[in-house]
This record gives C-alpha cells, sequence and structure tokens, in this order.
C-alpha cells in the first residue's frame, strides 16, 4: 500500500469535516481527542500529495505534489485543471449555500439577508417557468438596449447605421451593472508592455464556437445553420480581444481621455455592426440563460453570489469572525510586516540608497490588511426598497441586476489605491491553512507567504525609487528571466519572458514569511516545539514551512491547457513558481541538506535586495 493508500482514510475524514462539520468540531472543541484528529488528518492530507521516496533536493515540487495529479487528475474539459484554490472554493461555496438555504427568520435576520434568501427561493423554483414565457423575457431585454441582429426577422430588418456599440454596453452599463468591452477590465498581463499575445488553438476556438452556437438555439431559438455562423463570428471576436496588445493604446496613454481608449479600441477590433451587436447582446444575455438540464442549487447559489456578491462575504465573514480568528491573522500580518522591514532594513545593497529606503519602509508602513468582509457597508440601506416576487425569478434577477454591487476578489490581492492587502473571507475557513491545533509552520508556510507576496507587490510603484534603483532593478529582473527561462515545462524550456513581477513576488514571499517563522520559532520555548510537527509526517519544522508553501501550489493540467500556458506565457506553471524561489534560497537548501551539486541549489542565485536573512 502506498503513501496515498494509507493517508486515504484520514483524509476523507478532513474533508467531511472541512465540508459539513468544520466549524462546529474544530472550533468550538479543543479537546485533545479533537486535537490529535485533526492534526492526523491534516497530516493524511499533505503526505497523500507527497512523493516522499523522490529527493526533496533533486525536484522539490515532485517531492511535495507528486501524488496531486492522481487525487486531483485535470479533465478534458474546462478548466481543464486542478489546484488547490478550486479546493478551498468549492467548501467555501458549501458553506455559502448552508447559509442560503437557512430558513428565513423574520425577527432575526436582516432585511437584506431576508431579500438574498427570498431571491434564492425564487430561483428553485425557476423550472416552473413556461419556456416561451422565459424566452419572451429574454427578448425582451434586448430590446431595452436596441435589437440583437441574429433575431431579425422579414420585414423587420436589424438598422446597422443606427447602432452604436460604446453607446450600447454604456446603456447596458449604467442599467443592469454589466461591463462589457470595458478595457479595464481585460486581463491584466494583457497591460504589460511586450507581452505576448494570446491566441487559442483551433480546438478550443472551434468548441468555444459550439458552446455559443447551442445557446443562441436553445435559449433564443435561432436556427442551427444561422446559429453557427453567428457563433463562428462572435468566437473569432473573442479571441481578438484576448489577443490585445494595449501598446496599440498609445493616445490614451499619453492623454488618459476614456472616450479616446474606446475609439482606439473600435478600430483595434475592426468588425462589422451586426458583428459588434451580436457579441455585445450574446454577453448580456449570459447573465440572464438558465441551464434546463443542469442542477437548480448549483445555479442558483451561483446567480445569488453574482448578485449579492458582497452581502453573501459579509454574511460568512460574520460566520467566521470569532475574536481568535481575527486575533491570529491580525498576528500574522504584523509578523509578515515586520520581517519585511527588517529584510529592507538589513539590506546590504549599495544602490538602494537611504533616501530610497525609507520611502520604500513608508509604503510598507503604511499598507494595511484588510479581511475583506464589508463591515462597513449598510446592507439594509442599500436593500430596503428591494421588492421582489416569490415565484417570478426572471423580474426579480432584473430587478437586483439594477442595485450596486462589486465582484468580491477569490484570493489575497493588492489594492494599490487603498494601499492595503485584500484577505477574502473563504480564507478564514478552518483547516486549510489554520486551525487553532496546526502547527504554526503550516500557516507561515502558507498563509504567510499569500501575504508576503501581495506586500511585495505595493513596493512596484516606479515613483517611489530613484533612476539608479530602476536600473538596477531592471538588472536583476533580468537574473529571474534567464533563470525561469531555464526550466522546463513537458520537455521544453520554458519561454524567457519580461514580465517578472509574480516571480519576484514569490522569490521575496517565501523569504520573508520564512524569517518572520524563525523568529516565532526563536521565541518558543524547547518543551512545547514538539508541537511544530505533524503525527506520522517525519520532517522538521522548517522542513515543513517548506512543504506547506510548495503544496499551496500543488496543480495538475491536461495536455492542452499545458500546451496553451507554453504558448500564451502569461503565468509561470505552478511547478516552475515553486522551484525558482526556492533554488534560489540559501535556508531551503540547508534545511533539506542538499549538496551543492543538487538541481534545488544553484549556484547562480536571483535576488531583489542583498540580505541576509540569518
Amino acid at each position: 500500500m502506498d503513501n496515498c493508500d494509507t493517508a486515504l482514510p484520514v483524509l476523507l475524514l478532513l474533508l467531511m469535516v472541512r465540508c459539513v462539520h468544520g466549524d462546529l468540531i474544530s472550533q468550538s472543541n479543543n479537546s485533545s481527542y479533537v486535537q490529535q484528529l485533526l492534526r492526523l488528518a491534516k497530516s493524511a492530507e499533505m503526505r497523500s500529495y507527497m512523493r516522499p521516496n523522490f529527493d526533496a533536493c533533486d525536484n522539490f515540487y515532485e517531492y511535495s505534489c507528486g501524488n496531486w495529479a492522481q487525487i486531483n487528475p485535470a479533465l478534458g474539459v474546462p478548466p481543464r485543471e486542478t489546484n488547490v484554490e478550486q479546493l478551498w472554493a468549492k467548501a467555501y461555496r458549501h458553506k455559502q449555500r448552508r447559509l442560503m438555504e437557512q430558513p428565513a427568520d423574520e425577527k432575526a435576520d436582516e432585511v437584506a439577508v431576508l431579500r438574498l434568501k427570498e431571491f434564492y427561493a425564487s430561483c428553485l423554483m425557476f423550472r416552473e417557468t413556461p419556456e416561451d414565457l422565459y424566452r419572451r423575457v429574454l427578448l425582451e431585454i434586448v430590446a431595452e438596449f436596441g435589437g440583437m441582429p441574429v433575431l431579425s426577422v422579414p420585414g423587420q430588418e436589424w438598422q446597422a447605421e443606427e447602432f452604436d456599440w460604446q453607446e450600447t454596453v454604456a446603456r447596458i452599463k449604467r442599467k443592469y451593472g454589466i461591463e462589457i468591452l470595458n478595457p479595464f477590465l481585460f486581463p491584466k498581463n494583457h497591460f504589460f508592455v511586450g507581452q505576448p499575445k494570446k491566441t487559442f488553438p483551433e480546438t478550443i476556438l472551434q468548441a468555444m464556437a459550439d458552446t455559443t452556437a447551442d445557446l443562441l438555439e436553445r435559449h433564443l431559438g435561432v436556427e442551427s445553420k444561422l446559429a453557427k455562423t453567428t457563433a463562428k463570428e462572435i468566437t473569432e471576436l473573442e479571441q481578438t480581444i484576448s489577443g490585445l496588445d494595449t501598446d496599440y493604446f498609445d493616445t490614451f496613454k499619453t492623454t488618459g481621455d476614456y472616450g479616446i481608449l474606446l475609439d482606439e479600441l473600435d478600430e483595434y477590433l475592426d468588425r462589422p455592426p451586426h458583428v459588434m451587436a451580436n457579441y455585445i447582446f450574446n454577453e448580456l444575455l449570459k447573465h440572464f440563460y438558465f441551464d434546463w438540464s443542469g442542477s437548480v442549487v448549483e445555479q442558483c447559489a451561483s446567480r445569488v453570489s453574482e448578485v449579492f456578491p458582497e452581502l453573501l462575504e459579509n454574511m460568512a465573514f460574520k460566520h467566521y469572525e470569532d475574536a481568535a480568528t481575527l486575533s491570529e491573522i491580525e498576528n500574522l500580518w504584523q509578523q509578515i510586516n515586520q520581517s519585511f522591514r527588517g529584510m529592507l532594513q538589513n539590506s546590504s545593497a549599495e544602490w538602494f540608497i537611504p533616501e530610497t529606503r525609507e520611502k520604500i519602509l513608508d509604503q510598507l508602513n503604511n499598507t494595511s490588511l484588510l479581511i475583506n468582509g464589508y463591515a462597513d457597508v449598510n446592507f439594509t440601506q442599500r436593500y430596503e426598497g428591494l421588492q421582489l416576487k416569490p415565484k417570478d425569478f426572471l423580474h426579480n434577477l432584473r430587478t437586483i441586476l439594477t442595485y450596486q454591487r462589486v465582484k468580491a476578489p477569490t484570493s489575497v490581492t493588492y489594492d494599490p489605491v487603498g494601499k492595503r492587502v485584500l484577505l477574502p473571507v473563504a480564507l478564514l475557513q478552518p483547516n486549510f491553512f489554520w486551525s487553532q491545533f496546526y502547527p504554526k509552520a503550516v500557516l507561515y508556510g502558507s498563509l504567510g507567504t499569500l501575504l508576503a507576496q501581495q506586500l511585495a507587490h505595493s513596493l512596484e510603484d516606479a515613483s517611489k525609487w530613484d533612476d539608479k534603483s530602476l536600473v538596477e532593478i531592471a538588472r536583476r529582473e533580468e537574473c529571474f528571466k534567464k533563470q525561469y527561462g531555464r526550466l522546463r515545462l513537458n520537455g521544453q524550456y520554458w519561454p524567457e519572458s519580461d514580465q517578472q513581477a509574480e516571480n519576484i513576488a514569490d522569490n521575496l514571499g517565501i523569504q520573508v514569511s520564512y524569517h518572520a517563522y524563525r523568529r516565532f520559532l526563536g521565541g518558543m520555548a524547547l518543551s512545547v516545539r514538539n508541537s511544530e510537527a505533524l503525527p506520522q509526517l517525519n520532517v522538521t519544522s522548517r522542513r515543513l514551512f517548506f512543504l506547506s508553501f510548495s503544496q499551496l501550489l500543488c496543480h495538475d493540467a491536461n495536455l492542452e491547457f499545458r500546451n496553451q500556458q507554453l504558448k500564451s506565457q502569461l503565468q509561470t506553471p505552478n511547478a516552475h513558481r515553486v522551484l525558482g524561489a526556492l533554488s534560489n534560497f540559501e535556508a531551503f537548501g540547508r534545511d533539506f541538506n542538499c549538496g551543492t551539486g543538487s538541481e534545488m541549489t544553484t549556484p547562480q542565485k536571483c535576488q531583489l535586495f542583498s540580505v541576509n536573512l540569518d
């Protein structure tokens, strides 16, 4: 029986704890039995992903995540990949659904929560809606903004000369808050100078076109041949949009005029009016389509998340905001921030002049952590005028879409405007990255590293750096570019890329969090240091830290996804993120006793700051 098989029974127990009874079992019961049970389960999970017989100094990703694909294989359908974020997101959606499904209580529930539950209940009854009524409502929505060419009938031809796509998307935005063709919402990597254009393989293009044609036929009754022709045009436009290179928008960069940006976008897309119109209305109607054959519960939970994103996060935040959890995370943040400041203060880099150092330290000091639970929003005031109908989901959907909403981030992010790191409520779930019973090595190696990575992004404001520093940073970025270009994916070298911001953040993040964890260990009494180990997992506390970091990035993808990743170069593969960051970090090689000739101890190490963390 291999490592995965022996860990499986206890691992299943951990999944049950996380998804079903996690909050009750782990947070309100601190008996030694529960403590031992959860530590065993966490150990089983970590061991199930590992290939412990693999040499950690040869390839640490294979050592720590070698069995991930066996347990969480990527399939041939979207998203064609599996990762850790999907696991915690799935558990979080399950817990959010439990909150929606709690019976409405006129006395205990706030007005906004009552409206949310009413909306969810009306959605669950959607299949009682006659199909002809459903299609009629979709046509009414289109008619609000003009007409959709593919739906025109003889004698009522679509008037191309009356269509203005910029005005149409602006009206849709004002009415329903739905963003279509907003350049600022295109994938952020498209706004980097020199970013290679993204292209889709022919098989993916065909699959996208088939999906769109199916939507047009099933939901709008478009004739099959016309649906396929229209879908092909829409898909080709989608590919053009996905490949946008914003070097094209030179005038906007000079003037900052949003109107000029849209004009340049129009020139770039260069499509006939009927193609633009079909694309825009198809994007609009995606928010109203209902899959009659799919799971009603899953669709309705997704709809609630789409139209009540902040309120749903707030409900979950209130569920998790116990004092111990918030105190634990705030303490971690303070330790990470202190460690980062210490690294900058102790840097021996001659180019890092005192004036610039002070600016960067001020930037860190002014960066705060916010658990994104929207505690400052008055939801009662926002939704007190909302009137819903018990059995009319489409009416309710159209009504609630007219209300203000902001999509909640699903991962740790840095907000440069507010100068804060945003932590999503999903990461407050116990028994993933943290538990009062887990070793702190798990917390620092995972969540601590995530916080430090985003703190590293706060340093990217070029206005804080002097000219000499910018030149030196560019030289050091070149080192990362060459190093990551020597890594292989599927037997091929990873192409060199000028976009190294995420790789540098990975490197700084693991080093800063490790330094913070070492200081934590130094403050522990020797008599309790055995708590920094997990049962049946034969690794030291520092090795457990690195293992927790690497398993944060366990990943699998099918061949089609990997080939597309190689072509697009939009993000460094997770395995390379682990190998690159750890091979640059001397402490890793020392803690794993790696010899000088091993793969994980490359002689040329890339560093942004010259600093001795010891």
